[in-house]
């Protein structure tokens, strides 16, 4: 594979950045689950891996022969191991009414790309914005859950058992996730907009032992229960629940139905699949309708994240 094979699987044009060749690297990735091995996504996986690896490493020859004809210049100290690009006030839409405020993370690098870590940039009730990594995002949501768990229980006459802690961990993380993704915008970058709805591509992870649907067959909800939505077939069966291959998704879908915010339409587009894991999938058709919003839906969020740190505080007294 050449450079201009590379460029082509990854749909560069050359002009990019590294940060905006590893977005559009890792939005290929999640878009042909690499580890659905029975599948051609799982070659087309591994050709976009090569594609990444050897544009990076023509990237990262390129910044070190910069790196060393600058280094002959008597002016730039030969002391500086980090790359740390000027950052603008954060400008996101804020939601004034969440629970609490959150970091803006960004990841800090070596000039050779190594990863050093990330740093806290901005912190606000910032709405997320595809300018934010949504792992980042996610991690800071995980790390504010984590403060607010800390604050909670200061002083503790005994360690509560890690898989206890990692389910308040879990909830809380989930609930704040809901108040800065703001759904319309998320659904109008990820779906197709068809009418008054969305047309989203999805899947149902079926049950061990469930009736496969055919192509064509419609499926209903059957409840939520621990932030998943079960799906059913047309005569009650309970076959698996719904899934998606963008994560983002799962943060704006699922609490539309927790907040009886959604009406969907759901019919089976493929045969069964397996992934790497085992699990068996079908591919869905998902239409989304949002209804009208509720005033109360932000109050009662607030007031289960509250409900939950209570209980923590309180939790084996």
């Amino acid at each position: 594979m050449n450079k201009s094979q590379a460029r082509k699987i990854l749909g560069l044009d050359g002009s990019e950045d590294k940060r905006e060749i590893k977005k559009k690297y890792r939005k290929l990735m999640r878009e042909h689950h690499p580890d659905n091995s029975d599948s051609d996504d799982s070659k087309l996986a591994a050709k976009i891996n090569t594609a990444y690896e050897l544009i990076m490493k023509d990237y990262a020859d390129s910044q070190n022969n910069q790196s060393s004809h600058n280094s002959q210049s008597p002016k730039r100290s030969n002391n500086r191991k980090t790359s740390r690009p000027k950052h603008k006030p954060w400008s996101a839409r804020e939601n004034k009414n969440a629970f609490c405020a959150r970091p803006i993370l960004h990841e800090v690098e070596d000039f050779e790309g190594n990863n050093l870590g990330t740093i806290e940039i901005a912190r606000g009730k910032y709405i997320w914005t595809k300018d934010e990594e949504f792992s980042l995002f996610l991690k800071s949501l995980y790390e504010t859950s984590k403060e607010l768990l800390d604050n909670a229980r200061p002083s503790l006459f005994f360690e509560l058992p890690e898989i206890i802690k990692q389910k308040y961990l879990a909830d809380i993380t989930y609930l704040l996730t809901g108040q800065f993704i703001d759904s319309t915008l998320t659904l109008n970058e990820l779906a197709l907009v068809e009418a008054d709805s969305y047309k989203v591509n999805a899947m149902v992870e079926l049950e061990h032992g469930a009736t496969p649907p055919k192509p064509g067959s419609m499926l209903y909800p059957a409840g939520v229960s621990n932030h998943r939505l079960f799906l059913r077939n047309k005569v009650g069966e309970i076959i698996g629940y719904l899934s998606f291959k963008d994560d983002r998704l799962y943060y704006v879908v699922i609490p539309l139905f927790e907040q009886k915010k959604a009406q969907v339409k759901m019919v089976v587009a493929d045969d069964i699949q397996k992934t790497g894991r085992g699990n068996k999938y079908v591919d869905l058709d998902l239409w989304i309708r949002i209804l009208p919003t509720e005033t109360s839906a932000l109050e009662s969020t607030n007031n289960q994240i509250q409900a939950l740190l209570d209980k923590y505080a309180h939790e084996g007294f």
